[in-house]
């Protein structure tokens, strides 16, 4: 009796099972990358606040900040594919953050990225307004970004330093064109286990670290995401 009351309970939820599927196919679908899919983890955290009394908040689009508050972003691929990072100022100069003069865009499978690098973080400024930070993903490198990107840190002419930042938003603005058609991507925290990161002198508080807001992506080919800063 007992055995046979197990078995239709087992069939009973095999086909709630199905039944399910059906209904949401979303939740059952496959979650395996495709072929051509990129695939990280990020991370883009401030620390709000004085040091030693302030908190750890993940920074998403129209996020409200202060003077003095900190900035930092974490990216890891989970396969080989090129990343970019590009800051706009509330007075609209452009800086390409990532990668560096000497750098690859170019990221190794398993690579921890942070920008800034070792216990580094940004610090906002007393000239408040709308920032922006653009990432960006790609499998492929996307030189024409990069060959922009290289000439405009080397500009000293403030006409061809406001020529050369239109001329790298609207190559972004390009790429986000072209990749549109493209699927939604795909986005789910991961939980790491976090530590405490930050000042080492003696006495100094430490900062959480970052990769505690982690959040991975799956995206066909293709990943750009920007971040507005309402800094006051």
């Amino acid at each position: 009796m007992r055995t046979h009351t197990r078995s239709i309970l087992g069939a009973a939820i095999a086909e709630l099972v199905i039944l399910l599927s059906i209904a949401f196919p979303a939740a059952f679908a496959q979650t395996a990358p495709a072929k051509g899919d990129i695939v990280f983890l990020y991370a883009f955290g401030a620390y709000v606040g004085p040091q030693g009394n302030g908190k750890f908040v993940a920074v998403q689009n129209e996020t409200n900040l202060r003077t003095g508050d900190r900035l930092k972003l974490y990216f890891e691929p989970r396969k080989d594919q090129h990343f970019y990072l590009l800051y706009l100022s509330s007075q609209g100069e452009v800086a390409p953050l990532f990668p560096g003069p000497a750098q690859s865009s170019r990221i190794a499978r398993g690579t921890k990225v942070f920008v800034p690098a070792d216990s580094g973080w940004f610090e906002l400024d007393a000239h408040p307004g709308e920032e922006k930070f653009y990432l960006i993903a790609a499998a492929d490198r996307l030189d024409r970004l990069e060959e922009l990107c290289a000439r405009h840190t080397g500009l000293k002419d403030k006409a061809e330093i406001s020529a050369s930042t239109d001329s790298i938003l609207e190559e972004i603005k390009q790429l986000k064109q072209k990749h549109k058609q493209l699927s939604a991507p795909a986005e789910k925290p991961v939980r790491i286990g976090g530590s405490l990161r930050g000042d080492q002198r003696p006495g100094a508080a430490a900062i959480p670290d970052i990769t505690s807001l982690a959040v991975e992506v799956t995206a066909p080919g293709f990943f750009s995401r920007t971040f507005s800063i309402e800094h006051r």
